[in-house]
């Protein structure tokens, strides 16, 4: 298990510790929060990136990453909130050899790759960093019914790619609310959400009994006077909203990794006792 799973775990569990020598001194007591708030920033947003760190943010996702890239100051900002980054690479039609073992010595906890990544960064040995796969949500039943072939990738987590808006959360029907439930109800992986802008209170919980464990600000080029305030609004909003208890248990929160639609295995009868 790598950072990003152990910190939803940890977030699910109500804990808020840092990693390393200084995580005891770092451990608050908080309310557990039935998600996480990431914050993506280009790889010189690093006031933005400072900004949602210490407003509250859980972790910062570096978009248009390349090995290579001078991330100096996104680390020591992460680092010094206790906050986890990770990185979003999709290198299409790149010789992807190597990328991940990068990512992980540049110091991240996990990596996002795009669905026209050549495959074989799937298959990099690299431990302690979550794999994260991009999924975008379907349109057509075809697609739909593909979805699950997602679940068959060695990864950690998804990345669902819904861009998702107020405006639009304020017009989602009950039918289109039940399909979009589908989709993450349909993968085995916990699911991070992108968001258009942040969604006021109502949407919140609607997104948390969507299946969300993690929501994904936007924060490339924004200000840091702007995105703070943002981050620790929604931050203050999450711990006042409940978790999912009367559904599927979250696989970062439960821990129990199991495909959506499939029933638990029945548990044995117990014997009946001898007859004397």
């Amino acid at each position: 298990m790598g950072k990003l799973i152990e910190r939803l775990h940890e977030i699910g569990q109500g804990t808020s510790a840092g990693f390393g020598f200084m995580s005891s001194a770092r451990a608050q007591a908080r309310a557990p929060r039935p998600a996480a708030i990431l914050v993506a920033v280009g790889t010189g947003d690093s006031t933005a990136a400072e900004a949602a760190v210490k407003n509250g943010a859980d972790g910062i996702l570096l978009t248009a990453w390349r090995p290579g890239t001078d991330v100096s100051k996104i680390v020591a900002t992460a680092g010094s909130g206790g906050a986890i980054w990770g990185v979003e690479y999709d290198g299409e039609g790149e010789d992807a050899t190597g990328v991940l073992h990068a990512a992980l010595d540049a110091g991240a906890a996990f990596a996002v790759v795009g669905p026209a990544t050549p495959a074989s960064v799937l298959f990099e040995d690299v431990e302690k960093l979550d794999l994260v796969v991009t999924v975008d949500p379907p349109t057509t039943e075809l697609e739909r019914v593909l979805l699950r072939a997602e679940n068959l990738l060695p990864a950690q987590a998804a990345l669902i790619r819904a861009h998702l808006a107020s405006a639009g959360l304020a017009k989602l029907t009950v039918s289109s609310f039940a399909r979009l439930k589908l989709l993450f109800e349909a993968l085995r992986f916990p699911a991070l959400v992108t968001l258009a802008d942040v969604p006021s209170p109502t949407y919140v919980r609607m997104l948390v009994r969507m299946g969300a464990d993690a929501l994904v600000l936007p924060g490339a080029g924004a200000s840091g006077e702007k995105l703070g305030p943002q981050v620790a609004a929604l931050r203050a909003e999450l711990e006042k909203t409940p978790a999912r208890s009367d559904e599927r248990e979250s696989v970062a929160i439960g821990g129990l990794m199991q495909v959506g639609g499939q029933s638990p295995a029945p548990s044995k009868p117990e014997p009946e006792p001898e007859k004397e």
